[in-house]
């Protein structure tokens, strides 16, 4: 994840951002399944053309902003070069329960969960396999390649502040992106003494 090196019309760049904006507003207001594309365009005072020109359905104008909208809040705290290290992913993974507490003010949806989860994810793992890409070369404690340690790895941050943001009585922010990162750096091996290790 990286700023566009092509630059964007300011027009199509306003346009996407009033039917992301007017899409929000709507999901507060009545939920996912709720939405037409009618509605969207309406409240953006455009024309379903023009939603059309930017989004193929709701669901793809859904994905722009959730990517968005992550990006945004994992990139604020990050350094300029972020790199695969335990100050960067404990950036990481405080943002990401950030965006999941975030998402969870919205009406909840069986239709709509699933589909945010999957652009979070998918977001996640392309930021750690570029991250891994960048990281010095050298030979691995074991034979594990970048991509399994990323997808590995993101599925374990987003698992777990998924769960996180689900239960009622959920410890603090900072105190799970503590054990998350504990886990995640140190492993299961570490917190189980009865794990047998070959």
């Amino acid at each position: 994840m990286g700023p566009s090196t092509k630059k964007v019309d300011p027009r199509v760049k306003r346009t996407r951002h009033l039917l992301q904006q007017a899409f929000w507003e709507l999901m507060h207001e009545k939920g996912f399944s709720a939405i037409s594309i009618q509605d969207i365009a309406e409240r953006a005072t455009l024309n379903r053309a023009t939603f059309y020109l930017h989004f193929d359905d709701k669901y793809q104008l859904l994905d722009s902003i959730v990517q968005e909208q992550f990006q945004q809040m994992v990139t604020k705290d990050l350094p300029l070069a972020p790199k695969w290290e335990e100050r960067t992913l404990r950036i990481l993974i405080g943002a990401v329960l950030e965006f999941f507490q975030e998402f969870q003010t919205c009406p909840p949806s069986a239709s709509l969960n699933p589909l945010v989860e999957q652009a979070v994810q998918r977001e996640l793992y392309h930021l750690f396999v570029t991250w891994l890409n960048q990281a010095p070369t050298s030979e691995p404690a074991r034979s594990v390649s970048k991509e399994l340690l990323a997808v590995t790895t993101s599925w374990a941050i987003f698992g777990a502040a998924g769960q996180w943001s689900r239960e009622t009585q959920a410890m603090s922010a900072e105190h799970m992106t503590d054990a998350l990162l504990a886990v995640v750096t140190e492993g299961v091996a570490s917190f189980t003494p009865g794990f047998v290790q070959e």
